[in-house]
């Protein structure tokens, strides 16, 4: 499997990211009373004859698969190779196909594409099936009865788009599909796009992921000195239209909040069960509702053995108060979007926030006892060579404990992509050209896609090649360990950087 810094993929800053959306999909298929396998290829690295080899043995009915932009064309591969050795039927979830899903389909022999939040979405697909399996052995896998009733349970699968089975589709001038042949395979004949599936409304009454289906111990990232650390999403939805992003179109504008102690059930299950003692939450939204924050940092506090964790946040959803808490709950580190130092740009994007609201929610952090990263973006609409040079003066001058600086990438479903579409600004339709860091698609500004890439790179060092930055990191280390991981961090990221090459800039020397 192709590395890539996306959730759920191992990352250029060396983390494996535990498949916590494919545990949760687990989870609904064992709730159905059938069997699941989950297989993180990159987590234990597996080859493709490795994985051939899996399906044989196990003989799944079905593989679901998630899926990354920048992974989409190797990921299909991989599955059609399974899928052709084994004669298993295969669907992807995931931002890319949920996105573009009747492209996806067009473009390869998946069967069918699980769009945006599918977990009942799986349950209900795994439900008809089975019922269809039955009726199948008892009638005869191709007699129009049989045809009728796949065509009727699969267009009432809400969130799902398929194709119809070549030997369920009649051709020209015959009345009904051939009466024998192999285990139905799907092709592009006929795409059927069913309606959206509602968003999940109570979010406590899903399973927990099926942890026990991951290799836990193998999920590691260096800001933990690569011990295991499991992901809890605590809540969905995202009230924030920002232009880059495409959560809010995924899980809703509206926050839809687990009960705190929900989430504390979970947590004590990893701790307890799984001996996980670092945690990230993956959501933007975990100070938005300050009362049920409080609550949650409370029971965290109250953990024993106690638990590190971090989590992402905005700086306009921070306040002293609230980062005391988080601090004596546990919390290590909250990463911010700062995005830009441009107002304009980041007006242009609607990302809602101010240069101030940035300088105070890191000075917060600071001042909590918490950790900070500062992510930013080069090539947003309206960047030029002096807007990027502003965000380097910037994020020295905020002086966050660590910093990111990404390409802007528009990944299909969010405005960006549809902008770039409309006003010609895509560079390239290679899907593996589509990540953030040493690759450029985009230009929506003056500077070139070479030219961001060189930027990042610039960035890159002047903010971290400088003696108190490594005298700071340094004093951090919290033994050999942590040394090495973060050393070995570091070299992946200037290994991925090193095309960005170029003479150092003004910021760079002052």
């Amino acid at each position: 499997m192709k590395e890539v810094g996306r959730c759920g993929r191992k990352a250029i800053g060396d983390e494996i990211w535990p498949q916590t959306g494919l545990a949760y999909l687990a989870a609904m298929v064992e709730g159905e009373d059938h069997t699941a396998r989950v297989i993180d290829a990159m987590a234990e690295p597996l080859t493709l004859e490795d994985l051939e080899k899996e399906c044989h043995n196990w003989r799944p009915d079905m593989i679901i698969a998630n899926s990354a932009t920048p992974t989409i064309r190797n990921d299909v591969a991989v599955l059609d190779h399974l899928s052709r050795a084994s004669g298993v039927m295969w669907g992807l979830v995931g931002p890319h196909a949920s996105a573009l899903p009747e492209e996806t389909l067009r473009e390869s022999a998946a069967s069918f594409v699980l769009v945006d939040e599918a977990e009942e979405t799986v349950a209900d697909l795994v439900w008809r099936l089975a019922d269809l399996m039955r009726v199948a052995e008892s009638e005869g896998p191709h007699t129009p009865y049989v045809v009728e009733r796949v065509t009727a349970a699969l267009s009432g699968i809400k969130g799902m788009v398929w194709r119809l089975p070549d030997h369920f589709a009649p051709t020209a001038g015959e009345g009904a599909p051939p009466e024998q042949g192999p285990r139905p395979a799907f092709s592009s004949a006929k795409i059927v796009v069913n309606p959206p599936r509602p968003l999940i409304a109570n979010l406590n009454e899903l399973p927990l992921p099926a942890r026990h289906l991951l290799p836990n111990h193998a999920y590691r990232m260096p800001f933990f000195a690569n011990r295991p650390f499991a992901t809890v999403i605590p809540c969905r939805g995202c009230p924030w239209p920002c232009a880059f992003c495409r959560a809010g179109k995924v899980w809703g504008r509206r926050v839809r909040l687990r009960s705190v102690e929900n989430v504390l059930g979970e947590v004590e299950i990893l701790q307890r069960g799984f001996g996980i003692r670092h945690i990230v939450f993956m959501t933007d939204s975990l100070t938005l509702d300050r009362d049920w924050a409080r609550g949650l940092f409370a029971g965290m506090r109250d953990l024993r053995p106690p638990l590190e964790w971090i989590c992402n946040s905005r700086v306009d959803a921070v306040d002293a108060d609230t980062l005391g808490l988080m601090k004596d709950a546990g919390c290590r580190l909250v990463s911010y979007g700062v995005e830009s130092a441009s107002p304009d740009i980041l007006s242009r994007s609607r990302k809602g926030i101010s240069i101030e609201q940035s300088e105070r929610a890191i000075r917060l952090t600071r001042q909590a006892g918490i950790l900070s990263m500062a992510y930013f973006i080069f090539g947003l609409p309206g960047e030029t060579a002096e807007t990027v040079e502003e965000s380097i003066r910037f994020a020295r001058r905020l002086d966050p404990d660590y910093v990111n600086f990404h390409v802007a990438t528009p990944f299909p479903g969010t405005d960006l992509y549809e902008e770039a579409l409309e006003r010609g600004w895509l560079t390239s339709r290679d899907w593996e050209d589509y990540e953030e860091e040493g690759s450029a698609v985009l230009r929506a500004g003056e500077l070139s896609p070479e030219e961001l890439v060189q930027a990042q790179a610039r960035a890159m060092r002047a903010f971290y090649m400088r003696p108190r930055r490594l005298i700071k990191e340094l004093a951090q280390l919290r033994g050999w360990s942590d040394f090495r991981a973060k050393m070995r961090a570091g070299l992946r990221i200037l290994s991925t950087l090193k095309r960005g090459k170029s003479p150092p800039s003004a910021s760079e020397t002052r």
